[in-house]
Order: structure tokens, then sequence, then C-alpha cells
């Protein structure tokens, strides 16, 4: 078995160190290549990758073309059996690739397969896979039932909420920080639909998988530690982005009398939690700059709304 591990940094030069120490630290038995696209960082990424790591291809973009764009530079310049999709801010733990790739031959009709993702300090990181976006998901979101109640696969389906991630489980979404599949499918699927050009472009790749007929599969034995958003400075900047994603998936893939119905929950999800932090802002100094953000998210509604069309 053989894969390419497709990295795509921008401004993460530490973290991608990190990464790369850990892929190569912890996976002992499989053939792989680390490709490295650099979307134009201006913090010395490329350099020090190239002198740390001389065996890691790496391939300078020379602007941003976003996660997806990135991710598909890499995979036309690899040819791997598989594609693993890592983030330059995770950490692999306890041999995941290794494990990660052994569930995938034992369970080949799943087409996509991830992990268990952690903090830093090793608590549980829900966030490494997710339902599709539905009435009820977006619902509960909006209405901030999915936050309150965590713990619940009834309030928080979206994150599969009593799933404890000590099990494996077919999932719809896996995420794009630790996300295998092998190169038929990517090249059957045309990789990611740069249309996407930062989130949501894991759950769209998934989406059209599941209409081929394969089922996405999570396994608790690849364990890896994923940060988050360390490209992003500021909240309102990662939430546009992930909005624009949202309502891009809601254009492509849900019928017509959907899409005014889900974007509308959008909306509302962003007004409440607008005038949730408003009133917390009153009684919390520390809550004004995160209220700030919020807002701006709020005030261009009209533009996220729209997707990334």
């Amino acid at each position: 078995m053989s894969v390419d591990i497709i990295l795509v940094s921008y401004n993460t030069a530490e973290y991608t160190k990190r990464a790369i120490e850990s892929v190569y630290a912890e996976t002992q038995n499989t053939d792989f290549k680390i490709i490295m696209v650099d979307n134009d960082s201006k913090d010395g990424s490329e350099e020090l990758i190239a002198t740390e790591f001389p065996k890691v291809e790496i391939i300078q973009t020379g602007t941003n073309l976003g996660f997806a764009g990135g991710v598909n530079v890499g995979a036309k310049a690899s040819n791997g059996e598989y594609v693993l999709l890592l983030n330059p801010d995770t950490v692999i733990l306890d041999g995941a690739i290794d494990k990660l790739m052994a569930y995938a031959e034992k369970t080949p009709k799943a087409g996509i397969w991830g992990g268990v993702t952690l903090n830093n300090d090793l608590t549980l990181n829900p966030n490494n896979a997710r339902a599709q976006l539905s009435f009820k998901t977006l619902s509960f979101m909006a209405l901030g039932l999915s936050k309150i109640f965590r713990s619940s696969c009834f309030f928080n389906e979206d994150n599969y909420g009593c799933w404890d991630r000590k099990s494996e489980r077919e999932v719809d979404v896996i995420t794009g920080c630790f996300f295998l599949t092998p190169r038929k499918l990517w090249e059957e699927l045309e990789g990611l639909d740069e249309t996407f050009f930062m989130y949501a472009e894991e759950a769209d790749y998934c989406i059209r998988a599941i209409k081929k007929g394969y089922q996405p599969r999570v396994t608790p034995d690849a364990r890896i530690i994923h940060h988050g958003g360390v490209s992003e400075t500021n909240i309102s900047g990662k939430m546009l982005k992930l909005l624009k994603g949202k309502a891009e998936l809601i254009n492509k893939h849900y019928a017509s009398w959907k899409k005014p119905l889900y974007k509308s929950l959008l909306v509302w999800h962003v007004f409440n939690k607008t005038m949730a932090l408003n009133f917390l802002s009153l009684i919390k100094k520390s809550k004004i700059p995160t209220r700030d953000e919020w807002r701006i998210v709020y005030s261009q509604r009209k533009e996220w709304l729209k997707g990334y069309r």
C-alpha cells in the first residue's frame, strides 16, 4: 500500500514542521510520500520545510488557491494508491496513519476513512466527523440547542453528540484534516470541487461519494491532535468562510424548495448568536471583541448567503 500525504500550508511554518515530524516518527508500516503545497506563505514555510525535510516534495503555488485548490495541485503531482489529506496543524499519534491504512484495507466499501481528533491536551475534539445538513440539524443549531445539549444525538446530530468516539461507525462527512480516500475514487470524482475555496469541500466530496454507493467510516484506533483554524486570525474571517461553504453546499446539493428555508436557518443561527453575545457583553466586558466579530458576520449575511459562486 502506498499513500501520498497532501499538506496545504499557508503561513503555518512551525505547525507544518511539527506535523511532518510526527508523520515520519509515527508511520512505520506504510509506503508514503509527503507533498507540501504552499499557498504563497510569507512566514518562510517553504524554506523551513525544504531545510528540515529534504525528502518532502514542495510545490509553491505563487498565490493562495484555498484548501481545495491547493489539495488538487498536490494530488495531481502524486501517484500513490491512496490520497491522504492532512492539515498542517495536526500531530500524528500512535501510528495513526498505519492504523488508518489498515482500516481502509479492511473496509474498502467505505471509500473515505477518518480517525479521531484530539485537542492539544489529548481531550476529545469531536469535530472529526459530522452529519449532512438537514432541517433538524440547522434548526437545533439556530436555536442553540445543539450547543446546550452537546452530548445528545437528538439535539446535536450534527456532531453525533452521544458518540464517544470509542467505536467505529459510518458517518456522513469526514473532516478534511485527516481524510483518506483511494486514488481510483479521487479520480472518478475529479478531486475536490474548487468552488469551495475553504471549508465544506470535504462535505461535498463525501456527498458525491455517497451518491455513488460509498459510505465514509471512522475508526477510533487512528488518533491525531488537531489544533484547528491556525491560519485564521479572527473569528469573523473563519465564520464567513464556514458560512459561505454551508451556503454553497445548499446551492449544490439540495432541492430548490429547501434552499431558502435552509439559508434562513443559517441567518437565524447567526442572529441568535449575535443577540446572545450582545447580552453577555453587558455582563462580561471580555465578550465585547467576540460580539463585535459576530456583528461583522451578521452584517455581511447577504454576501455569504450567496455561497462561493
